[in-house]
């Protein structure tokens, strides 16, 4: 991928970071992050035997993975349907993470690689017809970074990269909120709750405590592309 003008990667950043936040424009763009939530479903389970029905997108920016864990070897199966109850929440942060760094480190194929991912595995589960469309319209986009890398590439991707890791956040405060007010909502940890007969704030706290996990074990390059973004930023500023 080819690197866009110093002044603009931060620009595109910022950009991707607010899209969240603006009423009518957020929520179109997190039908995407919708997508990573779900397509998360299916790659913790699949590779364990499990199987997804399909996935369904929504216009409202919601969406639902129906999933059948009866392949899964019954030793791990309990493993599994934690993972998968984790990995929905959790995708569209790494994925944003995963972006960003391809870009910030000039790299072309980390960021077609993920978006690659996300994209056929969204195309080979999502069933009804507006998820479809969506998801033709997220290959589109991957094809084009993959085919046409320029400037304009790297700026998409940053800005999406950017959306992906505060949409993701947001989604997460978010949920956090709801538990906090007791809200009667239908998130994938009230539904481990109606399952498994555990509290859905309890499976919450794990949620946080295995991402956090993931961030120490992951801790010198988050660190170094965070100093990178920041250093950026400054140099906009």
């Amino acid at each position: 991928m080819t690197t866009a003008a110093p002044a603009l990667v931060p620009i595109a950043l910022l950009v991707g970071a607010v899209l969240p936040f603006v009423p009518a424009a957020g929520r179109v763009a997190r039908i995407a992050a919708t997508i990573a939530h779900e397509v998360g479903h299916a790659v913790v389970v699949v590779p364990f035997g499990g199987r997804i029905r399909r996935i369904e997108l929504h216009p409202d920016g919601s969406g639902e993975a129906w999933v059948q864990l009866g392949g899964v070897p019954g030793a791990v199966r309990w493993l599994v349907r934690v993972l998968n109850l984790f990995a929905g929440y959790s995708a569209p942060i790494w994925v944003g993470v995963l972006l960003v760094t391809g870009v910030l480190h000039a790299s072309r194929w980390l960021p077609v690689a993920v978006l690659g991912v996300v994209g056929l595995v969204a195309l080979a589960f999502v069933r009804n017809w507006f998820g479809l469309l969506v998801v033709i319209g997220f290959d589109a986009l991957a094809l084009w970074v993959a085919l046409r890398p320029s400037d304009a590439t790297v700026l998409v991707v940053a800005a999406v990269g950017a959306f992906f890791v505060v949409d993701g956040l947001r989604s997460v405060v978010q949920v956090a909120r709801w538990l906090l007010t007791g809200a009667r909502v239908q998130t994938d940890f009230h539904i481990a709750a109606a399952e498994m007969r555990v509290p859905a704030g309890l499976w919450f706290v794990l949620f946080l405590a295995v991402n956090a996990l993931a961030v120490w074990l992951a801790r010198g390059p988050l660190l170094e592309t965070w100093a990178t973004v920041v250093s950026a930023l400054r140099a906009l500023v």
